[in-house]
């Protein structure tokens, strides 16, 4: 009777082998499904948000969410003007309460809270599902909520809620960088109706990148979120979906994927405009604004 022959060595390490390559295919095949489906997400958030951005531009003299903070390139808010029931300079202003002096601090994403304060969105749309990020939990009736964050005026820090939320992850409230809005025009409101950085669907651009996945250069104070240093990569996409591109809103409402950070507007020099970069300048110079009515220039 013929003795029974075992398994050798090798046949042993080429089943192992095989294995291993059948697991590595199936997860790259289920990795590549959840980016895809973090994409049509993440799409699907910036396209809602731009129905709210226009819905409140039509509350608002066609103008997009803009507290009233302002950098040291601008002026002081104007208070008199056809444009007085916009800039809210005013408690009683339309869709603003009295932002403080930390306004600066929280960032730009101060003017998108102005979506959740009116009831025009809702906080977990700003978060990307490719994020670690977190909604915020932050009551939009607050006064002391400016932006996604929420700040102990007295103190000058977050909340200590928000504190203990941020001082044990890496993440924030908003995974979106918004056109900066943090200056206004030099030049009189009422004769010259709009300019940058304030954003005016009947003035700016159409092809205007308002609203797009995470800047990777820059985050706001109380935020450890990692960046890249422009210097060293001035052509970066957001870190969002892995460094891979953004989904990227357009003043026109349409929401489009980009693998480059150069999908504003067309230049004069023939390129279009890099939406994470203002026209002058680097992109973390804290008071950079853009430079013209077709320059992009998002940031949280």
């Amino acid at each position: 009777m013929n003795a029974r022959r075992g398994i050798t060595l090798v046949e042993m390490l080429a089943v192992v082998g095989g294995c291993a390559c059948l697991i590595a295919v199936s997860l790259s095949a289920t990795i590549r499904a959840k980016d895809a489906a973090d994409r049509a997400l993440c799409a699907a958030n910036l396209y809602r948000l731009g129905q709210a951005f226009f819905l409140y531009a039509a509350d608002n003299n066609d103008f997009l969410p803009d507290c009233g903070a302002y950098s040291l390139l601008g002026v002081p808010v104007p208070t008199q003007g056809s444009y007085d029931n916009y800039f809210p300079s005013r408690a009683n202003a339309p869709g603003t309460v009295l932002w403080s002096a930390h306004t600066r601090d929280v960032g730009n994403q101060a003017n998108l809270w102005l979506l959740v304060k009116q009831g025009y969105a809702e906080p977990e749309l700003f978060v990307c599902p490719a994020t670690a990020d977190r909604p915020s939990l932050n009551g939009p009736r607050d006064p002391d909520v400016l932006g996604f964050l929420k700040v102990h005026p007295e103190a000058g820090w977050t909340d200590p809620a928000e504190k203990r939320f941020l001082s044990r992850v890496a993440a924030g409230r908003c995974s979106y960088s918004y056109q900066n809005q943090l200056a206004h025009p030099e030049t009189d409101p009422q004769i010259m109706g709009c300019g940058p950085p304030t954003t005016n669907r009947s003035f700016n651009p159409s092809t205007l990148a308002i609203l797009a996945d995470r800047n990777p250069y820059t985050r706001t104070d109380y935020v450890r979120q990692p960046i890249l240093l422009p210097a060293e990569q001035p052509e970066a996409n957001s870190l969002n979906h892995h460094g891979t591109g953004q989904n990227v809103l357009y003043l026109s409402g349409e929401v489009r994927w980009h693998d480059t950070p150069r999908c504003g507007p067309v230049r004069a020099d023939g390129l279009p405009d890099n939406i994470y970069w203002p026209d002058a300048g680097m992109p973390t110079d804290p008071n950079n604004i853009p430079r013209s009515a077709a320059d992009s220039f998002l940031v949280p």
